[in-house]
């Protein structure tokens, strides 16, 4: 893969390690939406355009390249981590399915907000949730988008405009969240510690349980080490090891055999099953 650099795009030629509509649709972020050949892109403030020009260019325009670049995680060889996770035989046709996917960067408290809504929830209901918020609450920008809210600006929100924003059960884990927030609980610190005793911190937090740890860790503070399981990794752990329904076992075991890929690899085995098995219907 290849990137060329302007002031205002960057071109990815021959991009066979990275796949937008994968990377978007895989379940780790939820503010984008398509846009004639590409996608339009939040993360933030920020905005992006990115444009799938051919089978194996895209174009990625913006303000802050540095920031998408960062973002796309473009300065880590996938090559690398493809290599190591083709030993494992079974993970072969996840692979070739999904190697376009790249673990995206994203900011700690976007993250952690989202991903509490996402909890029993659909894609859809998630982005309206989370477009409502950014209207309501966040800092306009141009072409009638909205930044994702500051911890400030979040502050200023009732559990009544969480549920007006269709959170549902969710709005008073998220304003309890945003209070402990505010009092001092810093993701930035966070961040900082061992996997799992950040896990047990993130824990503490309204409406984060086991599977939404995992996913902020992941997502926003850039733990490779863990295996968020929903029902599609569930059903992966019975297809690949053994019958199982205890999730805490199952994350342990994924993660004794993923190591520090556990995260990528999650993200391949993932979008493959829901791909595959929803194609099947």
């Amino acid at each position: 893969m290849e990137i060329t650099e302007t002031k205002d795009y960057m071109l990815i030629k021959d991009a066979k390690n990275f796949n937008i509509k994968d990377t978007l649709y895989s379940g780790q972020m939820f503010r984008f939406h398509p846009k004639n050949a590409g996608f339009i892109v939040q993360s933030g403030s920020e905005v992006a355009e990115i444009e799938q020009l051919d089978a194996k260019n895209i174009k990625i325009s913006s303000k802050n390249l540095k920031y998408f670049k960062n973002f796309f995680d473009f300065d880590t060889n996938y090559d690398i981590i493809l290599k190591n996770l083709e030993k494992f035989d079974y993970l072969k046709d996840a692979l070739n399915f999904s190697r376009g996917i790249r673990m995206l960067k994203q900011q700690p408290l976007e993250t952690l907000i989202c991903f509490i809504i996402s909890a029993n929830n659909q894609i859809p209901r998630i982005q309206k949730s989370v477009e409502f918020i950014c209207k309501r609450f966040g800092s306009p920008l141009e072409n009638g988008l909205f930044a994702f809210p500051t911890l400030e600006e979040l502050s200023k929100a009732s559990i009544q405009d969480f549920l007006d924003a269709g959170t549902g059960f969710r709005a008073k884990y998220l304003k309890g969240t945003i209070d402990k927030l505010l009092d001092g609980f810093d993701l930035d610190k966070v961040k900082l510690l061992p996997t799992e005793e950040a896990k047990e911190e993130l824990m503490k937090l309204p409406g984060v349980g086991p599977k939404v740890a995992d996913c902020v860790l992941l997502f926003g503070l850039n733990h490779q080490d863990v295996f968020p399981v929903d029902t599609w990794i569930a059903k992966v752990y019975n297809d690949l090891f053994e019958a199982e329904t205890n999730r805490i076992k199952m994350r342990k075991k994924l993660v004794e055999t993923f190591g520090n890929y556990s995260g990528i690899a999650q993200q391949y085995l993932f979008y493959f099953k829901r791909e595959n098995d929803r194609r099947k219907k």
